[in-house]
C-alpha cells in the first residue's frame, strides 16, 4: 500500500490479492498484486480508485503486448503508437497509485480524467482490428484480440462513468455476461499460444472455453449442457468440489487454471509462446471476475 493511500484509508478497507493462498507475498518477479476494496466496502471513492488502477494497468499492458507483437519491419507506425500508449498509461498508473483514492467531491472528475485517457486507445484498437482483418496491417495479433481488448476498455469506461455518478454496485447480469464472454476468449487465446505438442492442455483450454461459451449464452443451465456435451477431466474439475453448477464455481476454477499456467510457464513445465507477463495479466482478470461476482446484486 502506498504511503498516501495509507494516510487516507484503513488496512481493512482493501484486500491485496496475490497468487499465494495466505496472501502474504508475491511468489514471482512476473506477478503483480491486485488491490481491491474489501467485500463489505461500498465507498465509491475506494471503488473508483481500485477500478481505475486496475483498468489503467490493463491498458498499459495491452499497449506493451501490442508493441511486442507489432514488429518494426512490418508495422512501424502502429508499433510506435503502442509504445506511446504504454508510456502514457504507465505514467497515469503511477500517479493514481501515488495519490490514493479521490475525495468524495473529486470522484467524478477523477473518473472523467481516466476515461479521457482510455478513449483514444479504444479508437486505436478498433483501427488496428479493421486493418488487420482487411489485410492492411500485418502483425502477430489476431483481429479478435484487438476486439477483445477494445471491449474491455469500453467496459472500464462504462464502469468509471457509473462510479463518477456515485454508483458502486455491480449488476449480476452484466458481470456474468461480460466476464463469461471474456473467459471463453481467454481460453481460446491460451490454447492458440501453446506449443502444438501441448495436446492435453490445448484440449483442456478448448473444453473450458466451451463451458464459458455456454454460460454466456444461457446462464447456469448452460453449464449443465456443456458438461454433457464436453465430458473431460478439466470440465469435471470445474465442479468436482462444488455443490452446484454456479458461475462462481467456474470463475474460481478458471482462476486456479490460470494461476497454475503462470507457474508452469515460469517453471518451464509448459511450452508456450505466451510470455509470463501475459499469463499473469490473464490471471489478474480472473481475480476481478471472481471479486465482481461476489459483489453483484
Amino acid at each position: 500500500m502506498t504511503p498516501s493511500l495509507a494516510l487516507r484509508t484503513q488496512p481493512k478497507d482493501f484486500v491485496t490479492h496475490v497468487r499465494s493462498k495466505d496472501g502474504s507475498r508475491s511468489e514471482s518477479k512476473f506477478e503483480k498484486e491486485v488491490i481491491l476494496p474489501a467485500l463489505d466496502q461500498q465507498d465509491v471513492c475506494l471503488h473508483a480508485w481500485a477500478d481505475a488502477r486496475f483498468a489503467v494497468e490493463n491498458m498499459a499492458e495491452h499497449a506493451q503486448f501490442f508493441a511486442l507483437q507489432m514488429p518494426q519491419e512490418l508495422a512501424p507506425r502502429e508499433h510506435d503508437q503502442a509504445e506511446q500508449f504504454e508510456v502514457k498509461f504507465k505514467a497515469l498508473l503511477a500517479k493514481i497509485a501515488a495519490e490514493g483514492p479521490p475525495q468524495a467531491d473529486a470522484v467524478k472528475a477523477f473518473c472523467e480524467t481516466v476515461i479521457k485517457e482510455i478513449k483514444p486507445f479504444i479508437a486505436f484498437k478498433e483501427a488496428c482490428r479493421e486493418a488487420q482483418a482487411s489485410g492492411k496491417l500485418y502483425c502477430l495479433i489476431w483481429p479478435l484480440a484487438f476486439e477483445h481488448t477494445q471491449r474491455e476498455a469500453q467496459r472500464w469506461c462504462r464502469r468509471l462513468q457509473g462510479l463518477g455518478l456515485g454508483d458502486a454496485e455491480f449488476d449480476r447480469a452484466e458481470v456474468s455476461t461480460f466476464w463469461t464472454g471474456s473467459m471463453d476468449e481467454d481460453c481460446r487465446f491460451i490454447a492458440h499460444l501453446l506449443d502444438p505438442e501441448e495436446y492435453a492442455l490445448i484440449d483442456a483450454c478448448m473444453k473450458t472455453s466451451s463451458v464459458f461459451r455456454h454460460l454466456n449464452r444461457g446462464g447456469t443451465g448452460g453449464v449443465v449442457a456443456s458438461l454433457v456435451g464436453e465430458p473431460g477431466s478439466v470440465v469435471v474439475s470445474l465442479v468436482k468440489n462444488q455443490a452446484t453448477y454456479e458461475i462462481l464455481s467456474c470463475a474460481e476454477a478458471i482462476l486456479d487454471l490460470k494461476t497454475k499456467l503462470c507457474r508452469d510457464i515460469e517453471g518451464g513445465r509448459v511450452k508456450s509462446m505466451m510470455i509470463p507477463a501475459m499469463a499473469d495479466h490473464l490471471r489478474r482478470e480472473s481475480i476481478k471476475f471472481v471479486d465482481e461476482l461476489k459483489r453483484a446484486v
